[in-house]
């Protein structure tokens, strides 16, 4: 007895081997011609009802895929857009792709999320590797303020649109926080509340100095101050490079030693520039027994999910991950469409969330 053949035998050459269904095998199965298969696939042009139907059942029952790589390359667009990351490990930053993915799949785009691991030449491969992709756009959050290099991996006009870090050496769209703002809104909480010394710890980013966004940070701490007429005690203020911390190092790292520095100055109060710094700085003040808030207040940018599960529960400045992605993606896609202008630096303003610790 013959046993009929299945798909899958359909599909298989003399040779044995699989025969993957091409818009030939469509039109032959439909009995039209492979540029009618095309416009039905395609939408490009009006097709009967009824040779739609015939077009479909083979496209169906072939198991049939379009290429999408072929049908990129005929539009000139890969209808990717790249999203390189300094830490994957700040979850910070995944709420940011979380925003692009909202301002793009809507519109048929795809996105490639690559960490750099706080690792410039690492960041420098990722930033060459999507480009010859053929991506149609990139999201950055650069390891480091310096972004010079991309003169000699992205040619002039490529959509490219900066978050979290303004870089120098290199004209692009920005979103970026209202870190003065915040920071300002931050410390004048805690002067109100009576906590004259107030400390300042962060990890910056910077590859020699501390790069603009801490910067911005300190100077509206410093403004609360200088609103409160209270003098700035600079001793207060200590900002160490960053790196590639896993979460266990993080628990003794920099900040862990600064906050007993900062003890010993009999400070009152503590605002971390970042959530990275706020894991050794909380880390110590419990391993200390320094009761929080009762001896040290403390606030942290980033609100990350640990901060609401300790105790006490931790006050945060909020940043808008999610609207700077869905920003940025906006903006980048107007750079795809070709209808931006002048490159623009734009701004998001933070969210205090007050909890226990001050």
């Amino acid at each position: 007895m013959n046993t009929p053949k299945n798909d899958s035998t359909s599909r298989t050459s003399q040779s044995g081997k699989f025969h993957k269904p091409t818009m030939k095998d469509v039109a032959e199965a439909s009995g039209v011609s492979v540029t009618t298969v095309s416009h039905v696939i395609n939408g490009t042009r009006y097709v009967s009802l009824e040779v739609t139907n015939k077009v479909k059942n083979a496209v169906e029952s072939l198991n049939f895929k379009t290429n999408p790589i072929a049908r990129n390359l005929r539009s000139g667009k890969s209808r990717v857009i790249g999203f390189v990351v300094s830490n994957l490990e700040h979850y910070f930053y995944v709420n940011i792709a979380k925003g692009i993915k909202k301002a793009i799949n809507s519109l048929g785009y795809q996105l490639i999320l690559i960490d750099s691991a706080e690792n410039k030449d690492i960041e420098t491969k990722n930033m060459e590797s999507l480009y010859l992709r053929g991506t149609d756009g990139i999201v950055i959050a650069p390891t480091t303020t310096d972004c010079g290099y991309l003169k000699d991996i992205i040619p002039p006009n490529f959509p490219l649109v900066f978050v979290d870090r303004q870089p120098t050496s290199y004209q692009a769209d920005c979103v970026l926080l209202n870190n003065a703002g915040a920071s300002y809104e931050a410390a004048k909480h805690l002067l109100h509340k009576g906590y004259t010394r107030i400390g300042f710890i962060s990890f910056h980013f910077g590859e020699k100095d501390i790069d603009p966004t801490i910067i911005e940070r300190i100077e509206g701490y410093k403004q609360a101050y200088r609103e409160a007429g209270i003098p700035i005690d600079e001793d207060l203020i200590q900002a160490v490079p960053g790196g590639s911390f896993s979460p266990a190092k993080l628990l003794r790292a920099k900040p862990y030693a600064l906050m007993r520095k900062l003890l010993g100055a009999s400070v009152q109060a503590v605002l971390c520039g970042n959530s990275l710094a706020a894991i050794g700085v909380y880390q110590y003040l419990k391993n200390a027994s320094i009761a929080i808030p009762g001896k040290v207040a403390l606030i942290t940018f980033d609100d990350d999910l640990w901060l609401s599960m300790t105790t006490p529960r931790i006050s945060a400045v909020a940043q808008p991950a999610e609207s700077i992605g869905f920003t940025a993606a906006k903006q980048l896609l107007k750079r795809v469409q070709a209808k931006a202008g002048a490159y623009k630096t734009i701004r998001l303003d933070a969210e205090l969330i007050f909890r226990e610790s001050c």
